[in-house]
């Protein structure tokens, strides 16, 4: 008691203020101190809530793979301001080819800094109709605001140590949510625009029933990840696509067939096709014809999917006097972000926007813990500096 007494009166001297109100602002600091606690426990427990949440939206083995990932890449980070998240860059890597063009690599892997964090997760916030600024966290700087700043720079280590840990914590969880939004918004337009995988062209002479006949095929191949609501024959799996196995994707193809010298015909088509076929499977549409005397089809295998590329062939199969000969381009590997976006593509959209909307208001409850940190440093600054 004779120590705390001391201490109100060595404060009261070096402000220049009452005993009496150099106690209150001994109280007051204290209050600040007491919301960096709370503020702590809740930002200590925020990374695993949300890690839960992925797990229920998704699967234990995608969530628990993902936030490993994350805190990896961010093993070198020792403040908010340095956290980063990677993505792909896909402007350009949906644009239609051109005849004779084929996905030969992967889309370039961006680095997604805390400011484009923050830029991300406000667009999921205003999605959600959440009143929330996420800019005034600063997860994106290292300085807090004035009142706040202040009280930092004369509190002891233990509590300064506290907050840039609840700090942290907050804005990793931000990052979460940004990765979330930027990988719905990829997700959406692969879903609009599709992904090219080759545009090519091939060309054989073959012998019908001994007649001579060039026959020539070109596709124009593109992926669209699937939806989940679309009857599909997967058996028994909800999510296949999360344990980087791509049972299922969608393939829209325009694609166009030559005759001898007859004009070019195009058959446009939108095929499914379930991967998990013997690997000299090819799916064939029903025959059609070209002319009062031939027939054609198309017809695409998925070989093989992985989360990194995809092995794919065409062919088309041309009739004509009871023969059959074929022409395609074989197996092609190519190389698309299937992994990247597994956790999302095999969820139904309602189950994605909820996902989103629970990791918002996770944040949302942390910057309720933050605003009252906010509130109490105000109100000490305001009545001890």
């Amino acid at each position: 008691m004779h120590d705390w007494a001391c201490g109100i009166a060595a404060l009261a001297v070096i402000l220049n203020v009452s005993t009496a109100a150099a106690q209150d602002c001994l109280g007051l600091a204290g209050d600040v101190g007491a919301r960096i606690t709370d503020l702590k426990k809740k930002a200590d427990a925020a990374p695993g809530d949300v890690q839960n949440d992925y797990a229920s939206a998704t699967s234990k083995d995608y969530a628990k793979s993902f936030f490993t990932a994350f805190d990896d890449l961010n093993k070198k980070a020792n403040e908010a301001s340095q956290l980063v998240g990677q993505g792909y860059k896909l402007a350009g890597y949906t644009a239609v080819f051109q005849e004779g063009q084929i996905q030969t690599k992967m889309p370039p892997v961006v680095t997604n800094t805390m400011s484009n964090a923050e830029a991300l997760a406000q667009v999921a916030a205003d999605d959600d109709k959440t009143k929330l600024d996420i800019l005034s966290l600063r997860c994106s700087q290292s300085t807090e605001q004035t009142a706040l700043a202040t009280y930092l720079a004369q509190a002891d280590a233990g509590t300064v140590s506290a907050y840039k840990t609840a700090k942290y914590e907050a804005c990793k969880v931000i990052h979460i949510l940004a990765d979330l939004q930027d990988k719905r918004q990829k997700l959406n337009d692969i879903r609009e625009n599709g992904y090219p995988l080759f545009f090519l062209h091939a060309k054989d002479k073959k012998k019908f029933a001994g007649h001579s006949r060039t026959i020539q095929l070109k596709v124009d191949l593109r992926m669209f990840p699937i939806y989940p609501d679309k009857t599909m024959k997967v058996d028994g799996k909800d999510q296949p696509v999360l344990l980087g196995q791509i049972q299922g994707v969608d393939l829209s193809y325009n694609s166009y067939f030559k005759w001898s010298d007859d004009n070019w015909t195009t058959l446009n088509l939108y095929q499914y096709i379930i991967s998990d076929t013997r690997k000299d499977d090819y799916t064939c549409a029903p025959y059609f014809h070209m002319t009062s005397h031939v027939e054609a089809t198309l017809c695409v295998k998925v070989e093989a999917a992985s989360a990194d590329k995809l092995k794919v062939g065409a062919k088309a199969k041309f009739k004509y006097k009871g023969d059959t000969k074929e022409v395609g381009f074989g197996t092609q590997t190519i190389p698309a972000p299937f992994g990247y976006l597994a956790d999302l593509s095999d969820m139904k959209e309602k189950k994605m926007q909820d996902l989103q909307s629970k990791v918002v208001h996770r944040v949302a409850s942390l910057f309720d813990a933050y605003d009252a940190v906010s509130e109490k440093a105000e109100a000490w600054q305001k009545s001890c500096k």
